[in-house]
């Protein structure tokens, strides 16, 4: 009976996990590199303690000594230093490097056992400290990792043993099922290194990704699916396109001069340098739009366009959709280049400076006369600058103080994933087909700035809603965040000291990631 079938789906997806290796595998890169070069460029870390870690690194590759050890290593150089200083080091070099260098391929499907029902995991020798915030944005509740021990709020320079690494992270895993009802047997994993092999063969769907050419040769003999995402690859040619999109913004600001001095007409030239340039620039870097709900747009007269910020390619895409009807605001370093600065003032952006929001306020008095007299839309992302998340950040009040002055609508604009295109520190452009959503026109024409708070709220909310995320449920409230739990309480073993010998070893990225995993404190 259909209603029997269904019952036994559910029952084998609770009872199934995914677990996801973290660098290399869900991340084009690995975490620890970039931790140890922001302590370096920050002198946390000496010639000696750097010197230590180069030649563990080499001894590990030799084969002469092991994991244990190697962690060891890298954990005595954290020795006295404040949990909370190394937490938030962590997240910055997390803002700054790591969350553009997450696969969108890996986000999907993350996404696609969730929607299953599976338990999702990150198991990973990395510490609880580089994973907790790209945990947070793939909202994945459970970390298994390796731990440090941390007394009175300070590290003390020990590893808890064993590591979340090889055979570590097997017991990691079986602990982790006994305590959630889970069947490895039906369960996944996903890992990019020969390393992992240990809990590739203790599941019933091992998945190699992107894997080193050991994993790739061991697959085939096992007949093992793999796969390699592309998405985050570097190459010339995207360093030749990324290049174009800021030489075509040039070439299509003179070609709008020319367009004005023939036709006589300033509006017609500046039409033609914002299609022109938002149709090649979309068309360059390879960026599809999926627009849902166009005629939201398209039935809406005047309006101050609010859209969530993650990317440059943002402002292509709100060009590319307003197109004659564009006007809009952008930050003011601009202005340090005066052709870019005259290019994007001819295209009808007015540079301000964001850390001013009064000079602002006073500054984008100007737009009211676009709005109210010329009838062109003025576009905003009330974030003010791009995030370092999916989630939208808190929304300025620039727009809203707008739309009331001059009488209209907003707009909103939900883009879904142009993270994908470029993440916020990237340079480089990605091909990507992102997911525009335009919601219904707000009115505003009887708000009142005294309770802007509360229709600001209502507003960044509908984008939330849009974008999955829980929306706030008063003004000064957040919702509750998930959990992120250090699940590597496998029985603690007396911290092991570190090794007194090390013979150099040559760098693997595995072994770079847990050297430089500072860790955890004990869980739970």
């Amino acid at each position: 009976m259909p209603s029997k079938s269904i019952t036994k789906r559910d029952t084998t997806a609770e009872k199934t996990a995914a677990f996801f290796d973290f660098d290399g595998t869900v991340i084009a890169g690995y975490s620890a590199f970039y931790l140890l070069k922001e302590q370096i460029k920050r002198k946390l870390l000496g010639r000696h303690q750097i010197t230590d870690v180069i030649l563990g690194l080499v001894n590990y590759r030799a084969k002469l000594i092991d994991a244990d050890e190697l962690m060891s290593i890298g954990s005595s150089h954290l020795k006295g230093t404040l949990e909370s200083d190394f937490s938030e080091l962590a997240r910055q070099v997390y803002e700054k490097n790591i969350f553009k260098l997450i696969y969108p391929e890996a986000r999907a499907l993350i996404e696609k056992h969730r929607q299953q029902g599976h338990q999702i995991v990150i198991v990973s020798s990395a510490s609880h400290y580089q994973l907790a915030d790209a945990a947070k944005e793939l909202g994945i509740e459970h970390i298994l990792c390796t731990q440090y021990q941390v007394e009175n709020g300070s590290f003390t320079g020990e590893v808890i043993s064993p590591v979340c690494w090889g055979h570590g992270k097997v017991r990691a895993a079986h602990r982790f099922a006994a305590e959630h009802n889970i069947d490895l047997a039906q369960s996944y994993f996903y890992s990019d290194s020969d390393e992992d092999l240990p809990l590739l063969k203790a599941v019933g769907h091992p998945k190699p990704l992107n894997p080193n050419k050991r994993l790739s040769k061991i697959a085939k003999s096992n007949n093992w699916p793999s796969q390699t995402f592309n998405s985050r690859s570097r190459g010339i040619s995207k360093t030749l396109r990324s290049v174009g999109v800021y030489t075509s913004l040039i070439s299509a600001y003179f070609g709008g001069l020319g367009v004005s001095k023939l036709s006589g007409s300033s509006i017609t030239g500046r039409n033609f340098m914002v299609s022109s340039f938002s149709d090649f620039v979309c068309a360059l870097i390879q960026m599809e739009l999926k627009v849902r709900n166009p005629e939201n747009m398209a039935n809406c007269g005047p309006a101050v366009v609010i859209f969530n910020h993650q990317s440059q390619a943002d402002g292509f895409i709100i060009m590319k959709l307003l197109r004659d009807n564009f006007a809009g605001i952008g930050k003011k370093e601009f202005g340090k280049f005066r052709l870019l600065a005259n290019a994007y003032e001819f295209a009808g952006i007015i540079p301000i400076d964001r850390s001013d929001s009064k000079s602002t306020i006073n500054l984008m008095k100007p737009l009211v006369d676009t709005l109210q007299i010329e009838g062109r839309s003025v576009a905003i992302a009330p974030e003010g600058t791009r995030s370092s998340s999916m989630k939208p950040g808190p929304f300025k009040k620039g727009a809203f103080h707008l739309a009331i002055d001059a009488g209209v609508p907003i707009l909103p604009v939900v883009i879904h994933n142009t993270a994908d295109v470029q993440a916020k520190g990237d340079f480089l452009f990605h091909p990507a087909t992102v997911t525009v959503e335009i919601l219904p026109a707000i009115n505003t024409s009887e708000w009142r700035k005294e309770s802007l708070n509360e229709h600001i709220r209502e507003v960044r909310n509908q984008f939330l809603d849009a974008l999955g995320f829980p929306t706030e449920n008063a003004v000064g409230t957040k919702p509750a965040t998930q959990k992120i739990v250090a699940a590597n309480d496998m029985p603690a073993a007396k911290p092991k000291p570190r090794a007194k010998k090390a013979a150099p070893k040559s760098s693997s990225a595995k072994a770079s990631n847990s050297t430089t995993s500072q860790t955890d404190k004990q869980s739970q």
